[in-house]
């Protein structure tokens, strides 16, 4: 698949603008271009990663692998007169929902009780990825994936919401995002790299056990189990 973003703005000529471009040889920042060869027609994935610098390209291309798909901002869309537990997948039962808090790392059951606004940093993350999973559509894209956390609730995180996610099955999700060490934590099926315009395929591995094993196993939690939690 060749993904080509022709991105242009207007041209301003302004005095700041006009010695920004004499200065730095800037003649054509209004517009930015990218032509990138995505190879995986025809492969059976269910996680994608593009990863590289900001400014490279991530969200323009994960656009165009989905025909324009619905980008989740995991921070948006809360009712905070809500707990998250009412709040996600409304519609949908019991047992998913506290199910999908569980498998992303949201193991604080009270927690699941306070509005989203009320959250902290880390556990803000993990509910918007319980509500991707949850509430996802067949095909999304999720930008600036663990941007906003400290890097070993992003590593965590992104093991945690991998695996949950390879339960919907049928279902795609492309994550962008500016920082490599997710990687080998989120074991994704294929990674693209706008750094180096290279496209690298894998899949869940050994490694992924070993994590698992050292982190604990995660277990799925329905409302028989709940009856026996001490909080």
């Amino acid at each position: 698949m060749i993904v080509k973003v022709r991105n242009k703005t207007k041209d301003h000529n302004g005095y700041r603008a006009a010695r920004v471009k004499s200065l730095f040889n800037a003649e054509r920042g209004n517009e930015f271009s990218l032509d990138a060869n995505i190879p995986i027609e025809g492969m059976e994935w269910q996680i994608g990663l593009i990863v590289g610098p900001s400014g490279s390209g991530k969200t323009s291309i994960g656009r165009e692998l989905f025909g324009g798909g619905k980008i989740v901002d995991l921070y948006a869309g809360w009712d905070n007169t809500k707990p998250i537990v009412e709040d996600i997948n409304s519609g949908g039962d019991f047992d998913s929902v506290t199910g999908s808090l569980a498998n992303v790392g949201l193991g604080d059951v009270p927690s699941w009780l306070r509005p989203f606004k009320d959250l902290s940093n880390g556990q803000q993350f993990r509910a918007g990825l319980a509500r991707a999973i949850s509430d996802g559509d067949d095909e999304i894209i999720i930008d600036e994936f663990t941007s906003v956390v400290d890097r070993q609730i992003a590593k965590i995180g992104a093991m945690a919401f991998g695996k949950g996610w390879r339960r919907n099955k049928g279902k795609k999700v492309v994550l962008l995002a500016c920082h490599y060490d997710i990687i080998e934590w989120l074991q994704p099926d294929w990674v693209f790299d706008t750094g180096t315009g290279e496209l690298k395929k894998g899949g869940s591995s050994d490694k992924d056990q070993s994590l698992s094993s050292k982190l604990g196993r995660s277990t799925h939690l329905t409302g028989s189990i709940l009856k026996s939690i001490t909080i």
